[in-house]
């Protein structure tokens, strides 16, 4: 048995760091935290590493070899020192033999960067807040939350243990071994674990975007499938992944080393340690997080923020949640994960809020307009048109305006947008969007804009649609057809 060179690669810089000179296609050398030098072999087909005096004592999987072979000339800038002939080389066979050597060469590993602390939480401010999730999850559901084995928050987020059980099962971490580090055997497993689709919704992964339906560019484990073809890429990714899941390798190093590789895309980083450990590490969509964490007055955001400091802030929160649902929902032995779905229910709610689409899931058709956002939006719709209507007709500014004419009451406009939302499910007429509604957590981008279908027509019945607002940006005085088009192909869609 011999260590793959990738594998060992992995483990120094997991304990050590960043090498200490640009590795070259030879060699590849550290400095280690007390000053002493160390470089592998990387054109051997075991790892065998030269280091500096004195001689190791009998260390298992460690095998002192006769001749040091230390005149490469790749050994040369900082690690010139080990070009001297008192220089030592050894054959490490096993992850567990190399950390004993690390440990006698160096002292032992030194303790992971500090955790990070909760962010702060207010004690008041949560029992607010959970009264308004509260409110929500009762418009919702017709029932207040009471336990999480039960009601909504069962029916949505139960699927997550279930989920990483399939998962565990497709990657099988405990059957890979060394020889697999760049044979693409681990990428392809890690893969299949993340490219779960399935009828049955606790069998489907939505806790990564990995679908294709808006392009390769935005799929969150992109840089995994293109390392299935890129050997280089592939055996770092490999190495990191066994020394994360077999080798012992440091959480917080290979936590950042595989954001790099990846372009810091946190909801895969987040699933990667979320099936490593389920009792310390969650799943993460940004967005929605920072959403729930706004709500619950806590200062902590998580987009475009991934970084091993950010994502132990967010789990040390998570687990800072739990005595507070506990006590302000009078049960007991809140998990993370139970944690991690009060946050995640609290954000979808607060969106469907936002979009005026709290409806209850059984038990009738009422739509239930919380705090009325959808009615307000309507007004300012009226509000808007009006306001064109006046400011173009018959005035000159830099140029001259075509007449607009609304050609209705104000009344009977309101009736028309409310209609209109209605038959548009609420959604984008152009782009299938879900409309948000004027509210505290509203996307200004995805408020509702009225469009006149023929922009050079007036504001009447049948030249009228409801689009986002930035739709409305884009779309300007474009032909409707032509602009159709145009976003069909930005979908991939040719018609």
């Amino acid at each position: 048995m011999s260590l793959a060179i990738a594998a060992a690669e992995a483990i120094l810089r997991s304990r050590i760091g960043e090498p200490a000179k640009p590795a070259t296609e030879y060699v590849i050398g550290f400095v280690t935290r007390r000053g002493k030098l160390l470089a592998i072999h990387r054109e051997a087909a075991e790892t065998r590493i030269w280091f500096q005096p004195p001689v190791p004592p009998a260390l298992d999987g460690v095998r002192l070899m006769d001749d040091a072979s230390n005149g490469n000339s790749n050994i040369n800038g900082p690690l010139l020192p080990l070009r001297e002939p008192t220089t030592l080389r050894v054959e490490i066979d096993s992850p567990g033999a190399l950390n004993r050597f690390l440990d006698w060469y160096d002292g032992p590993a030194a303790l992971p960067r500090s955790t990070s602390s909760a962010a702060a939480i207010d004690p008041s401010a949560f029992r607010e807040a959970f009264a308004r999730f509260q409110a929500l999850i009762t418009a919702k559901s017709g029932r207040p939350f009471a336990t999480f084995g039960d009601g909504l928050i069962h029916d949505w987020e139960s699927y997550k243990p279930t989920l990483r059980d399939l998962a565990l099962g497709l990657l099988r971490p405990d059957t890979w071994s060394e020889a697999d580090i760049g044979s693409g055997t681990i990428l392809d497993r890690m893969i299949e674990a993340i490219e779960i689709q399935d009828s049955r919704p606790d069998r489907t992964n939505n806790l990564v975007f990995w679908q294709n339906r808006f392009g390769h560019a935005n799929r969150d484990h992109r840089a995994l499938l293109e390392a299935t073809s890129n050997s280089k890429l592939r055996r770092e990714i490999e190495g990191l992944l066994f020394g994360l899941y077999r080798g012992g390798g440091d959480e917080v190093a290979t936590f950042d080393q595989l954001s790099d590789l990846t372009g810091g895309k946190y909801p895969l980083l987040a699933y990667i340690y979320f099936l490593k450990d389920m009792d310390r590490f969650m799943p993460i969509q940004p967005t929605g997080f920072d959403r729930a964490f706004r709500a619950l007055g806590i200062d902590l955001s998580t987009l475009r923020q991934c970084s091993w400091d950010n994502y132990s802030t967010y789990n040390a929160t998570l687990a800072a949640l739990r005595p507070l649902i506990e006590a302000s929902a009078g049960i007991k032995s809140v998990r993370l994960v139970d944690a991690h779905s009060f946050c995640w229910v609290f954000a979808t709610l607060l969106k469907q809020e936002a979009e005026g689409s709290i409806t209850r899931t059984a038990g009738g058709k009422n739509q239930v307009r919380y705090l009325g956002a959808r009615e307000k939006s309507v007004i300012a719709m009226r509000l808007s048109v009006e306001n064109t209507v006046r400011n173009a007709n018959g005035q000159t500014v830099e140029r001259t305006l075509k007449n607009k004419d609304l050609r209705m009451t104000s009344a009977e406009l309101e009736t028309l947008i409310t209609s209109l939302l209605n038959l548009q499910e609420n959604r984008c007429a152009l782009t299938g969007i879900p409309l948000q509604f004027h509210g505290p957590d509203a996307d200004k981008n995805l408020l509702p804009s009225l469009d006149r279908i023929d922009s050079a027509g007036h504001y009447e019945a049948g030249n009228l649609q409801v689009v986002c607002q930035f739709i409305n940006f884009w779309k300007g005085s474009s032909d409707n057809s032509d602009f159709q088009r145009l976003l069909l192909l930005v979908r991939g869609v040719e018609q």
